[in-house]
């Protein structure tokens, strides 16, 4: 995994959210409470409580029209080893949870690492067949994968994995506590010399896109993830924001943002039509790829 700990992070907790101190950390009404938590930002969370462990089977994925012999067929196989994911995390009630919700895993995640897997896995594992442009500071071919809201690390592990090494996988979070964990799932989940995937923090809205942007070099990412990421009406814009500064436009057949969203998620005060109303604001169509009572995937591609 690659380090960024040089890279310095605005100590957060997505508790303000709710608290509605979302907007600028440091404001002089925040200052005090602002440096006691600077102080605690390098305090350890106190154990996991929770072990989530997942297994996937991706299908074979080989673009071939003709037939496939024994060596195709070997090559063919190693897309069907199954993947394993072991997550640690907080129950959903637990104190943790009040102040950082990703320190748990919403149940919208599982469907999107279902729709990545049965419907990706060729976009994640082809990245050349997928005509990427040399252009917007490229330095390889490899597709460029990005996680919002990565709470725990579900989705972004599953693409990473998913990728067989074609992708290089940037999973974020805006909670400083979230983030702590995330790099241990991350750690826990890939090898020590896989230097495709890094974790890195992401606060939302076009301004720090716009830093975040800066800090990759210009780079923008072919697909975006993120699942249980609404659920109060004061970020939908910032994350459409984000998502838009972000989006690269350098795929023939079409950069995307892949959404999953419960709409009856517990404390959430956000209405469906909200969020693709500001989605369309920001300059983007939609289609929703799965509905399943109340939980959507969509995607999102920019006009």
């Amino acid at each position: 995994m690659t380090t960024t700990e040089s890279i310095k992070e605005t100590p957060w907790v997505d508790a303000w959210v709710r608290w509605e101190r979302n907007s600028k950390v440091g404001d002089d009404n925040d200052a005090a409470s602002d440096d006691e938590h600077v102080e605690e930002e390098d305090e350890e969370l106190p154990p996991p409580t929770e072990t989530y462990t997942f297994t996937y089977h991706p299908k074979a994925t080989l673009k071939s029209t003709t037939s496939i012999n024994d060596d195709e067929q070997s090559k063919n196989d190693t897309h069907n080893n199954e993947i394993k994911i072991t997550l640690e995390g907080f129950h959903n009630d637990s104190e943790q949870i009040w102040n950082s919700t990703g320190l748990t895993l919403w149940k919208s995640s599982h469907h999107l690492c279902q729709h990545l897997v049965d419907h990706e896995a060729e976009l994640l594992q082809h990245p050349v067949s997928s005509s990427l442009d040399s252009t917007n500071n490229r330095t390889t071919n490899k597709l460029r994968v990005l996680e919002v809201g990565s709470g725990l690390g579900r989705c972004g592990l599953l693409a990473h994995q998913l990728s067989d090494g074609n992708a290089t996988t940037i999973l974020t979070d805006g909670d400083t506590d979230t983030l702590k964990q995330l790099r241990r799932n991350i750690k826990n989940n890939t090898p020590e010399e896989d230097n495709a995937i890094s974790c890195r923090q992401l606060l939302w809205g076009e301004e720090h896109a716009k830093i975040f942007l800066k800090e990759e070099e210009g780079c923008k990412f072919d697909l975006i993830l993120g699942s249980d990421l609404i659920y109060v009406t004061s970020v939908i814009r910032p994350l459409f924001e984000t998502v838009r500064v972000l989006l690269s436009t350098t795929i023939i057949s079409g950069s995307k943002f892949l959404m999953a969203h419960c709409a009856r998620r517990e404390g959430n005060e956000v209405d469906l039509s909200m969020v693709l109303d500001v989605a369309t604001q920001e300059g983007f169509v939609y289609e929703a790829l799965m509905e399943d009572d109340d939980i959507s995937v969509f995607c999102f591609k920019l006009k």
